[in-house]
């Protein structure tokens, strides 16, 4: 049997970018732009404050799992994921702000979106893996540090002139 070398991680960004700029079309009407990505030695440990901000957050997780292993979180700040819920549900922002567990619906949705297709693609490569349930999490000065064996790539998007961050980590787990 022929094996088969993990993604470079150009093509996992192409993945991830792909998958982020489909949902925020398709879902939302709107445009999401992929403007870098750092790797682990970049990007330090807290991903989005990097950029300047302690506002509160809303960060979604979808981990998955087989032969291919991470988790990856998308962080906004709050005001952003209203934003993002109200293009979904076609409500007013004040309204989904005063009712976050649409918000938790809504960013749990598009992570689960956005990450299952990226998994898609891992999957379309030859390498099975499944998708855990989303976890979508409320708070200010939130960080996330992996083991030093996961590889750590993150990703900044502009969505309406706002940040948004995804942070991949990756443990391959070829046979």
């Amino acid at each position: 049997m022929e094996e088969i070398s993990f993604p470079k991680v150009e093509v996992l960004e192409g993945l991830l970018v792909q998958s982020m700029q489909n949902v925020f079309a398709t879902m939302l009407s709107k445009k999401i732009v992929f403007k870098a990505r750092y790797g682990r030695d970049k990007a330090g440990i807290k991903p989005f404050y990097s950029l300047g901000s302690k506002d509160p957050l809303v960060v979604g997780s979808i981990g998955f799992v087989g032969e291919a292993n991470g988790v990856v979180y998308i962080y906004m700040h709050q005001d952003v994921a209203f934003l993002i819920a109200a293009a979904m549900t076609g409500m007013e922002v004040a309204e989904v702000a005063s009712e976050f567990d649409i918000v938790k619906d809504v960013v749990g949705e598009v992570s689960n979106m956005a990450i299952g297709s990226f998994k898609n693609g891992i999957c379309d490569m030859g390498f099975n893996c499944r998708v855990t349930l989303p976890t979508v999490l409320r708070g200010s000065q939130m960080e996330v540090d992996s083991v030093q064996s996961a590889k750590r790539e993150t990703f900044h998007f502009d969505f309406e002139g706002q940040p948004i961050v995804m942070d991949l980590f990756l443990q391959e787990t070829l046979n």
